[in-house]
């Protein structure tokens, strides 16, 4: 694990310039013809029919040149997180290496008469993400080094996409590192990084989602979803909720008071004692002496300032459903405020 000071020092750089992290657990893969677009736009919740890819100067608001969304079933539940980086002539998807041969076989599934090939390219090139205000700086850099890239803010805090041959990802990854500017740059690893998304209310699939829950019950949709697009595999389902329902459970972050951790699957409940859901994840918070978690909570509670219990110990909701992270944040148990610096 990182000492504390370097902790520090990435909570600084992700508050102020960027977090470099190299993402080992993607796959990849390469989409091509001419009808690739549109016909994976209708695989993913994201709308990729704006995008192209990135101007040669690489400036643009996010998103651009790329997408975050999700890839989901015919009930509307999630299969699988996609990071996806437009390129002249191509289209990298990004995904899970435990879903990529799955996720490869559904799209071959839907593609009937339109000109475009699929190749599972995992093993030739590697990901990187950045994340923080200035991930967009480093687009020019990162395309130097001989990367692909996207300036896609898929957690709220600010970000880039890289994607690059296996051959040029130390050479991407240095030349991210020595990007110059006004805020700091710095890498960060699984381990930190693990820490630092809690603390900043960003889910991760395989621990506080899977593919039983709807990007709605997640708290993925103003991330993920898009819902001016047109038709896509699942859109049903996901639209009639968002529209005309709501989904049982929410995804919410939480403070619960005290140092001591929080066993994992704690019981969230009600300050009178009936259970509304579990914890998922939890941090130590670096500012005092409680915990910071996710959790799902049954829709009725999941408001910022509800207060609850966990195993036992007073918390609060610190960020609610829809807010992006940082919006909505309110003082946890004890008057600290829910953000960390």
């Amino acid at each position: 694990m990182d000492s504390t000071h370097e902790l520090d020092e990435q909570r600084r750089a992700l508050r102020e310039g960027a977090l470099v992290q190299p993402v080992t657990e993607l796959g990849t893969l390469v989409v091509t013809g001419s009808d690739r677009q549109s016909w994976l736009n209708g695989l993913v919740t994201c709308d990729l029919a704006p995008q192209k890819p990135l101007p040669a100067g690489g400036r643009a608001e996010p998103p651009a040149g790329g997408a975050y969304g999700l890839n989901v079933v015919k009930t509307g539940k999630i299969f699988a997180e996609v990071w996806i980086v437009i390129a002249e002539g191509r289209i990298h998807v990004g995904a899970r290496r435990d879903r990529i041969g799955q996720l490869r076989e559904t799209f071959e599934r839907y593609l009937i008469m339109e000109d475009a090939e699929i190749r599972d390219a995992s093993d030739e090139h590697g990901w990187i993400f950045a994340h923080g205000p200035r991930s967009a700086d480093l687009v020019a850099a990162g395309r130097a080094a001989g990367a692909d890239a996207a300036i896609v803010d898929w957690t709220g805090l600010g970000g880039a996409l890289f994607v690059a041959p296996r051959q040029a990802e130390g050479a991407v990854l240095a030349a991210l590192l020595a990007a110059g500017g006004a805020g700091p740059v710095l890498a960060t690893t699984d381990a930190a990084w693990e820490v630092l998304r809690v603390e900043n209310n960003v889910p991760r699939f395989g621990v506080d989602f899977d593919d039983q829950h709807f990007p709605q019950e997640a708290s993925l949709e103003a991330r993920a979803v898009s819902f001016n697009k047109g038709c896509y595999l699942g859109q049903e389902t996901v639209f009639m909720l968002q529209m005309r329902g709501h989904a049982k459970k929410r995804l919410v972050q939480l403070a619960v008071e005290g140092e001591d951790d929080v066993p994992p699957g704690a019981e969230i409940a009600l300050p009178g004692g009936a259970a509304v859901g579990a914890v998922t994840s939890r941090v130590a918070d670096p500012r005092g002496p409680r915990v910071i978690a996710l959790g799902y909570v049954k829709y009725k509670h999941a408001v910022v300032g509800q207060a609850l219990q966990v195993a036992g110990r007073a918390a609060e909701i610190t960020r609610a459903p829809g807010a992006a992270p940082g919006a909505g944040d309110r003082p946890a148990p004890g008057g600290k405020a829910a953000r960390p610096s």
